[in-house]
């Protein structure tokens, strides 16, 4: 672990931190994304697909996360409402036919503007490179066409009364948060990737159910292009602590919010880096079906397509490399232990390559312009080499 302590020594020593610009980050919440997480609380029974998880989630949640428990008391009569049926039925289409669960739906409630207003930010469409031009159509009229149906449910169920009855929660959750972001953590990412983003929005939603263990939530990063061009960039946390007592939130873990925020947002930066070149993976396409790997990711964290495996790597080699930024060796090292503890067996290669980038930065203006370099770690990786590192990882 003795090498993450030396990278980034010249770079971190003329960057100087500070506090977050407010004007860029900020902590809140979104009426959209709760309305939509209470409609999939009163889904459930309707769901054909992880009906099972479904009741568990609402079982374990509403025993430690206040709001889904007021939700569940207020709003019982609605679970056989016109927008209970519509929210199992794009989350089951959503699943069966495209293969995708509900994160997708987070950037089309950001594209439209605060319910009760039924008007969108920007165009919205959906797009992803494993779907052909008319699926991408299909999920995007489907989409649309839920958030209708969403919006007209918060107009007639007078959903903003919740929102005022329970503002001091939502204000305690935001405060709570907002107090584990580590000073300039934005400014040293944008530092690391090469670029910079509009605004940096951390979107508490103590109505989205993970059931918590070892202190640990769920995290869905999105953005959304507005019309002036400019991107803003968003992560949507559910709690990672369980409320016991009055005063807390849920959000009262530093090492996770840290983690959480830093790896959503890292993201935006990743991604689209990634899906551009895949045609570059293809040998590594097979490696991931044919080894341990895909199975071991989806056991990990749901991540069962191999270009989501490759992306969930750099934004963890880019989480380490933010708190090095930073001189937080400290944070560095156990995000490294925690990571490779998670089976995110190519981040010791990963580091080695990046000591190009981080040595040659004329050369390599952004971290995209390395993204092909960092590729060949998995390209040129083999079953033989996977399946080893897998075992011992167990060990």
């Amino acid at each position: 672990m003795e090498k993450i302590l030396v990278v980034f020594v010249s770079l971190s020593s003329v960057f100087g931190f500070s506090q977050q610009n407010t004007s860029r980050f900020s902590v809140n919440y979104n009426k959209n994304i709760e309305t939509y997480f209470l409609a999939e609380i009163l889904s459930a029974e309707h769901r054909k697909n992880n009906k099972d998880f479904e009741f568990y989630k609402i079982k374990e949640c509403s025993e430690y996360q206040p709001i889904v428990k007021r939700a569940l008391s207020k709003y019982e009569g609605l679970k056989n409402s016109d927008i209970a049926l519509s929210t199992a039925k794009i989350n089951d289409a959503l699943l069966e036919k495209y293969g995708s669960g509900n994160d997708i739906l987070m950037k089309s409630l950001l594209y439209h503007k605060e319910f009760p207003s039924t008007e969108w930010l920007n165009n919205y469409e959906y797009s992803s490179n494993n779907l052909t031009k008319e699926q991408n159509q299909e999920v995007t009229q489907l989409i649309k066409n839920y958030l209708s149906e969403l919006s007209k449910f918060y107009i007639q169920e007078n959903i903003e009364q919740f929102f005022t009855e329970n503002k001091s929660f939502y204000n305690g959750g935001i405060k709570e948060y907002s107090k584990q972001i580590p000073a300039g953590f934005i400014n040293a990412m944008e530092l690391f990737y090469g670029e910079s983003f509009n605004t940096y929005t951390i979107l508490i939603s103590p109505m989205m159910m993970w059931p918590i263990e070892d202190n640990e939530g769920r995290g869905i990063g999105t953005d959304i292009v507005l019309k002036s061009g400019a991107k803003d960039i968003y992560e949507i946390a559910s709690p990672f602590m369980k409320v016991q007592k009055e005063g807390e939130f849920g959000y009262d873990n530093q090492f996770q919010a840290r983690f959480l925020s830093i790896h959503e947002f890292g993201h935006s930066f990743v991604n689209k880096e990634v899906y551009k070149h895949k045609d570059k993976l293809e040998k590594f396409k097979n490696l991931f079906e044919a080894s341990k790997l895909k199975e071991t990711m989806i056991k990990t964290g749901g991540y069962g397509d191999y270009q989501t495996c490759v992306a969930e790597h750099l934004v963890r080699l880019g989480e380490i490399q933010t708190a090095i930024i930073q001189k937080d060796f400290e944070r560095a090292k156990r995000l490294e232990e925690y990571h490779l503890k998670n089976n995110f067996i190519f981040l010791p290669q990963l580091e080695e390559k990046l000591k190009e980038y981080n040595s040659n930065r004329k050369k390599y203006k952004t971290f995209g312009d390395f993204v092909p370099q960092l590729l060949e770690v998995f390209e040129n990786s083999s079953i033989e080499f996977i399946n080893n590192a897998l075992t011992m990882d167990k060990e």
